[in-house]
């Protein structure tokens, strides 16, 4: 009877400890905007310490990776937008690069002039629409 009350009791133990842990809580994605002139894809002075400032944050996390989204306001064709948009996230990861980042980390993509931040008509001039947004997640 003792020897059955023991194993009972070794065998609760062992099927706790061999219970599934719950997964890690989720780690909310950090995200900055880099912002752009007209018709370019030329960083300012301020803008490359916020790409800095993400590199340094990325490299703070484990298995992290870097997504880069470039867009434009709705001045010019479709097509150039979609060209600029692509050409400001490439040199946001170019720049990512050389602050560290290693280049297998980071995805990029060109949206063009859709996903507006301030939403304008057509041929609109509106700063706050020419931006990447580097989005760092585990």
């Amino acid at each position: 009877m003792i020897k059955n009350l023991i194993f009972a009791l070794i065998a609760t133990v062992a099927l706790g400890a061999c219970a599934a842990k719950p997964p890690p809580p989720a780690v909310a994605p950090v995200s900055y905007m880099v912002f752009f002139e007209l018709g370019s894809n030329k960083i300012s002075d301020q803008s490359q310490n916020t790409v800095a400032q993400a590199a340094q944050v990325f490299k703070s996390k484990a298995n992290a990776r870097i997504s880069v989204t470039g867009y434009a306001d709705t001045v010019g064709s479709p097509q150039v937008n979609m060209q600029l948009s692509t050409a400001r996230a490439n040199k946001v990861r170019d720049d990512l690069i050389a602050n560290g980042v290693p280049a297998a980390a980071i995805t990029t993509r060109g949206a063009g002039d859709e996903g507006l931040l301030v939403p304008t008509g057509p041929q609109t001039v509106e700063p706050r629409n020419r931006r990447a947004v580097l989005v760092i997640t585990q």
